[in-house]
């Protein structure tokens, strides 16, 4: 019985091994094979299902890595493009005369600085604190030498624009001026 379900199952797929071929009108029986057991549909479809679900998950996770840094790179950016609005205030609050008829201007613009102070402080942004510091290349942009009795050689000793770090990344170097290392002469 179990003979005549397996010749069944295989004359429905077409797969009769022992039909003969025909090849130039002579017959050829084909080698006999060692029955394999085909896979069951549920071992197969359960397989499918386990890799499927795995891509899913190393999409979820691709994509959720891409986003965050897609939102970070976003989020720098617009850090970054607010760095001259800081610029700007601080040169108004250096440059406005401290006469009282300017007095409201000032505060005003105190005020302003200081929610940008607040902001900055609450998206873990840092001004570079350069004034006095030894020279580092990765933080300070030199645009200037001058000699400077005070300071040792390679120290800053002049910021012309605050540099800003947002996190432990560089936002902007701090523009610097520098007193001159020992060796150069021509200064």
């Amino acid at each position: 019985m179990a003979d005549e379900m397996h010749n069944l199952k295989r004359a429905a797929t077409g797969k009769m091994r022992d039909e003969p071929r025909r090849e130039g009108g002579d017959e050829i029986y084909p080698e006999p094979q060692p029955d394999t057991p085909e896979p069951d549909a549920a071992g197969v479809w359960k397989d499918k299902y386990l890799r499927l679900h795995a891509d899913l998950e190393n999409t979820k996770k691709r994509l959720a890595r891409s986003s965050t840094q897609e939102v970070e790179a976003q989020k720098e950016a617009l850090l970054r493009d607010l760095l001259p609005v800081a610029d700007g205030l601080d040169l108004a609050l250096m440059h406005t005369p401290d006469k009282s008829d300017n007095r409201g201007i000032l505060q005003g613009i105190e005020m302003v600085r200081d929610i940008l102070n607040k902001f900055f402080i609450n998206h873990d942004v840092k001004a570079i604190d350069a004034w006095g510091k030894p020279f580092d290349p990765r933080l300070h942009q030199a645009i200037g030498v001058m000699r400077h009795p005070k300071f040792p050689p390679n120290t800053v000793v002049k910021v012309e624009q605050k540099g800003y770090l947002y996190g432990d990344k560089l936002l902007r170097p701090a523009q610097v001026v520098v007193t001159p290392a020992s060796s150069d002469r021509r200064l």
